[in-house]
C-alpha cells in the first residue's frame, strides 16, 4: 500500500472507486438523488410563481367585480339553492297549468314558465345592482301580472259547483303568491351570489396552489433522500480515507471529502421531466 504522504485525494478516490464494490453504486445514487432534488426545487419554484400569478388574477378580478364584498354567497351554494327554487317553481307552475292544458302541453309550458321566472329574477337582480329602479319596477310588475294570469287560468272551473270554483281560485291564488315569493327570493339570491368568473378564477388558484403544495412535498422528500445518499457516499469516503492514510491524515481526509462532493456534483445525470 502506498504511504500516507503519497495518498493524494485524487489517488484515494481513484483507488476507492476501483476497489470497493459499493463505491460506484453509492456515488451514482448520491448524484441521482441530488439531480432529482434540483429538478424538484425548480418545479417547486415554477409552481409557486404560477400560484402567485393565479392568486393575483383572482384577487384583481374580485376587487373589480365585487369591490365591497356585497356578493358573499358562494357560487356553488347559490346554484344549488337556485336549482331547489327551480324545482319548487316547476311544481307550482304545474299546479297552475294542469287545469287548462293537456298533459302533453303541461311539461313544455312549465319549463317555459320556469325560464321566464328565473330570467325575470336575473333581470331584477341586475337592475338592482346597477341602480335602474325603473327596470326593477317593470320586472316586479310583470311578475305580479303573470302570477295573476296564472291564478286566473287556474280558477277556470273544471268542475261544477260553487265549492269547486272557490277551491280552484284559492289554490291558484296561493300558488301565485308562492311563485312570486320564490321569484323574489331568487332575485335576492342572484344579487348576493358571487360572479361566475370570480368563482372560476378562485377554483383555478386553488388547483394551482394544490399543485404547488404537492411540488413542495416532493421537493422535501427528494432533498431528504439526497441528503441520506450523500451522507452514505461521504461516510464511505471518510472511512476508506481514514484507513489508508492512518493517523495524521486529517487534512487528506478533509480534502478527499471536498473532492468527493465535487465529484458527486459533476456526475449528476440528466433527468427527464415528469
Amino acid at each position: 500500500m502506498p504511504s500516507a504522504h503519497t495518498m493524494t485525494p485524487v489517488r484515494v478516490l481513484s483507488d476507492l472507486l476501483a476497489s470497493h464494490p459499493e463505491a460506484q453504486s453509492l456515488l451514482a445514487e448520491a448524484s441521482h438523488r441530488q439531480a432529482l432534488a434540483a429538478q424538484s426545487a425548480a418545479a417547486s419554484r415554477q409552481a409557486f410563481a404560477a400560484a402567485q400569478a393565479a392568486r393575483a388574477c383572482y384577487e384583481a378580478l374580485r376587487h373589480r367585480l365585487d369591490p365591497r364584498r356585497h356578493r358573499p354567497l358562494h357560487f356553488g351554494s347559490g346554484i344549488v339553492l337556485l336549482a331547489a327554487m327551480g324545482v319548487l317553481l316547476a311544481v307550482l307552475d304545474g299546479i297552475e297549468l294542469k287545469t287548462v292544458l293537456s298533459p302533453g302541453m303541461t311539461v313544455p309550458a312549465t319549463m317555459a314558465a320556469i325560464a321566464v321566472w328565473l330570467t325575470g329574477a336575473w333581470l331584477a337582480a341586475l337592475a338592482t345592482r346597477e341602480g335602474r329602479r325603473a327596470l326593477v319596477a317593470a320586472t316586479v310588475a310583470g311578475a305580479i301580472a303573470l302570477s295573476l294570469l296564472l291564478a286566473a287560468l287556474h280558477g277556470v272551473p273544471l268542475l261544477s259547483g260553487l265549492l269547486a270554483i272557490w277551491a280552484n281560485v284559492g289554490v291558484g291564488v296561493l300558488s301565485a303568491v308562492l311563485i312570486t315569493v320564490l321569484t323574489a327570493g331568487a332575485a335576492v339570491l342572484i344579487a348576493r351570489m358571487e360572479p361566475a368568473s370570480v368563482f372560476l378564477a378562485r377554483r383555478r388558484w386553488q388547483r394551482v396552489r394544490s399543485s404547488h403544495e404537492a411540488a413542495v412535498r416532493l421537493h422535501c422528500a427528494d432533498t431528504e433522500a439526497a441528503s441520506v445518499a450523500k451522507q452514505s457516499w461521504l461516510a464511505l469516503v471518510r472511512t476508506y480515507t481514514t484507513v489508508v492514510t492512518g493517523e495524521g491524515g486529517e487534512q487528506t481526509v478533509h480534502d478527499t471529502l471536498a473532492l468527493a462532493s465535487v465529484l458527486q456534483d459533476a456526475r449528476q445525470p440528466s433527468i427527464d421531466p415528469p
